[in-house]
């Protein structure tokens, strides 16, 4: 056992051979940190929602189409349904970008979620200050979280301090609960009572329907009922009262389980939800970078072997068993995996905040020091030792010592494994590189797509909390400002949608956004008018699309809703534009411009010369003014930030590209090196019988690339396959060109060829008497 344990000569060989040492370590490292940081990532993707004691039995009454629902629908759903023991309805991110919140001289922009007192009976979610049960027990009183409490307190204790939120709430801090993690529900700042919402927008009371887009009914259900059989038969009572059933907007009533909402698909308009396909991408990527570090490993060690052949054929003769000579080898890989591994934890410990800013989320490494994950990275390492080692222990300690004398042994490993690894590697590699090319290809394809909008050089200002007279005076300001070329006044922009309005037609069901904007914001747009009635009373213009849906005609004067009393003036039709992104499935619009006196919800600014430097100036501008600050973003970039979860994907496939090309180019270098070292005795005597350096250099370089080729030709089917399932995802797409393959495959070429010309130049240049002398 105490030789089993001695590792000396192992350590020696390692010190002899510092390139395959280095590249053993590398490879193995970046592959486990990234597989640490994945596994961390997906578990707690996996168990969001799942720290709740009683997430089991805490549900969500939505329809197929959205989880939200009215604001009375909790309270009815309680009234009338025995299985309910309790309901929870909440807002959650009102106001999207933030809402004033002032508290003494000091103003900040806060995140603010309402939820009834119920709120901490139903979510586990820590106080750090506070008691569960009274934390929302009076109407005026507020839960802030703990990175708002020092944003907005620093070290003093917040608690009983008064904050004024908006124009009209004042509330008293009755709690500190510490920042939502892991959970659906979205990071809020402050939460108040449920009741509070109704002095923001009256069609959330507690009592109103109206809005069906913005509260969602938590319920929670007696213990041993099965409240969500109750759906078919809740789909019909509310078929009696609730306008999106009764309009047939909607058929039938969903209710969501909050432990399996996260990865269930559905649709929110409030909640965060996750992408399991997404989850389990990453993951696979994750294990084929570490099955290349594995085969790294394997390929290195068995291009070894020869080298390795005489201490193992020693310790034969000394007495050791082929046995023992297998459990060193593989002591010997654990001990490889086992340095790897510590390597691989600091790495990932640096590489948390740029894997939080690419994933858009907080990995909490400290799970690390806990048992069960100690114990699993004990099992994993051990598991990636065993199959790291396995097979360069069989060869390496197969061979009986006369054959190592005689030198047969080291003319059997001449690479009978390596070849097909090589091959592996540079599958994997040629379809990640076209992956990430298509990825690329179709995403730019997607941002740049006409969209019947202008959006270049253009800044959308937010009037939260701005009343008319500080806009009026903001306008002004900003059209004196020299990077400033123009701006308008908008409820709405096509890019983040308007208000909407549902109606039904000869029995068809049309929902509608609604635009109103001044002169100012539609010359900015470059909307286009294509026929103007020329009114004298209110009415709206139709976009095109809206005709053809309500099937008028471009001239028709009017038309009436179902259950109107009074038909709508048509002022005239409007060119189509797209809502969203291009993804987007086109709708309705219905457009009119601003009447003088109307108040705006954006300024739309069109800037000229340097953008940000604008925008800079703009904000400056707006915090001088309202004292607030500024809410503002770039329409082109954030056209490009409804692609985030793409774009996200392609930088993960691309960095793992990246890694895979590195580790395939090191081990194709190593594998190079000892293959060559391998042939030096033939590239001797070919020398010696009249072939000429370059012929050499040109048969060795040949032998590599033909396992490219040959790579290349396995990896064609696969890139098209799924290239082409994962385009048909897009309705607006490009052509898989050939382009793409063959790019990703002379990509793969130009640096396998780049890897082993060196080595290749070198032993073809070799003199061969040295060649001899080395055998």
């Amino acid at each position: 056992m105490n030789n089993l344990l001695n590792f000396k000569t192992f350590i020696k060989f390692l010190n002899r051979n510092k390139a395959y040492t280095a590249i053993d370590i590398f490879g193995l490292s970046i592959s486990l940190m990234f597989v640490l940081l994945i596994a961390v990532y997906t578990v707690q993707e996996m168990s969001t929602d799942r720290q709740h004691s009683k997430a089991a039995r805490i549900y969500m009454v939505g329809n197929e189409n959205w989880v939200e629902a009215g604001a009375a629908i909790s309270y009815k759903v309680k009234d009338r349904y025995p299985e309910v023991e309790k309901v929870c309805p909440v807002v959650a991110n009102y106001g999207g970008e933030g809402s004033k919140v002032v508290s003494e001289d000091k103003k900040l922009k806060a995140g603010v979620m309402f939820a009834d007192s119920t709120f901490f009976d139903f979510f586990d979610f820590r106080l750090l200050k506070g008691d569960r049960k009274q934390a929302l027990a009076a109407r005026n009183y507020a839960v802030i979280s703990s990175s708002f409490a020092r944003k907005m307190f620093g070290n003093d204790d917040p608690m009983g301090k008064q904050l004024f939120v908006g124009d009209t709430i004042s509330a008293i801090v009755n709690g500190v609960v510490e920042d939502i993690r892991h959970s659906s529900l979205p990071e809020a700042d402050i939460i108040l009572r449920w009741e509070q919402v109704a002095c923001f927008n009256p069609s959330l009371a507690p009592d109103r329907m109206g809005n069906a887009g913005a509260t969602v009914a938590f319920v929670m259900a007696r213990e041993g009922s099965n409240f969500p059989s109750r759906a078919a038969e809740m789909t019909e009572w509310m078929k009696t009262f609730y306008w999106p059933f009764e309009m047939g907007v909607v058929k039938e009533v969903r209710i969501e389980s909050l432990k399996d909402f996260y990865f269930s698909g559905a649709v929110s308009n409030s909640l965060k939800t996750g992408d399991k396909k997404f989850v389990l991408v990453l993951m696979s990527i994750g294990i084929l970078i570490l099955i290349f570090a594995v085969i790294n490993y394997i390929n290195l060690t068995v291009a070894q072997a020869g080298f390795r052949a005489k201490e193992m054929a020693t310790r034969r003769l000394l007495g050791s068993s082929r046995g023992e000579l297998f459990a060193r080898l593989m002591l010997e890989a654990t001990l490889l995996t086992f340095l790897s591994l510590v390597v691989a934890i600091l790495l990932a410990l640096a590489a948390v905040p740029f894997v939080n800013d690419l994933l858009q989320t907080q990995i909490d490494m400290s799970v690390l020091v806990t048992l069960p994950w100690l114990l699993s990275m004990l099992g994993g390492m051990l598991v990636i030792g065993a199959l790291s080692g396995l097979l360069p222990s069989i060869i390496i300690s197969a061979p009986k010592p006369i054959d190592v004398v005689r030198g047969t042994f080291r003319a059997k490993t001449k690479m009978v494994f390596s070849k097909f690894f090589i091959i592996f590697q540079n599958v994997i590699t040629i379809a990640m590189i076209a992956a990430s090319i298509l990825m690329i290809w179709q995403i730019q394809h997607m941002i740049h797509a006409p969209l019947g909008y202008n959006s270049n050089n253009q800044i959308a200002v937010m009037l939260n909390s701005v009343d008319n007279s500080q806009c009026t005076a903001l306008v002004n300001e900003l059209r004196g400002l020299p990077g400033v070329k123009a701006v308008g006044k908008t409820q709405g922009l096509p890019l983040r949608g308007s208000n909407n309005q549902t109606v039904s037609l000869d029995g068809k069901v049309l929902s509608f956004q609604q635009f109103a904007m001044d002169k100012e914001c539609y010359d900015i747009l470059g909307l286009e008018i294509l026929q103007d009635n020329h009114l004298s009373s209110f009415g709206w213009f139709m976009s095109e699309y809206a005709l053809k849906e309500m099937n008028l005609p471009q001239n028709a004067p009017s038309v009436t809703f179902d259950g109107w009393k009074e038909p709508i003036s048509i002022a005239g039709v409007i060119k189509d534009f797209h809502l969203g992104n291009i993804t987007r499935v086109e709708s309705p619009v219905m457009f009119r411009f601003l009447k003088d006196d109307e108040g705006a919800w954006i300024l739309l600014v069109e800037t000229q010369g340097d953008l940000f430097a604008a925008n800079k100036e703009i904000k400056r501008v707006f915090e001088k003014i309202t004292g607030l600050e500024c809410d503002s973003y770039i329409l082109d970039q954030e056209l490009q930030k409804t692609f985030d979860s793409q774009i996200r994907l392609v930088k993960i496939v691309i960095v793992f590209s990246i890694i895979a090309i590195l580790i395939s180019l090191l081990g194709l270098v190593a594998m190079s090196t000892y293959f060559i070292q391998q042939r030096s005795k033939e590239v001797a005597v070919r020398k010696v019988f009249g072939s000429t350096n370059k012929e050499i250099l040109i048969k060795l370089v040949r032998t590599f690339m033909v396992y490219v080729g040959i790579a290349f030709v396995i990896a064609v089917p696969i890139i098209y396959h799924y290239g082409t399932d994962w385009l048909s995802d897009y309705s607006y797409r490009i052509a898989l060109s050939p382009l793409i393959f063959i790019a990703a495959g002379l990509f793969c070429f130009v640096i396998s060829f780049a890897a082993v010309f060196v080595q290749s130049w070198r032993a073809a240049n070799m003199d061969p008497v040295d060649s001899f002398r080395n055998v």
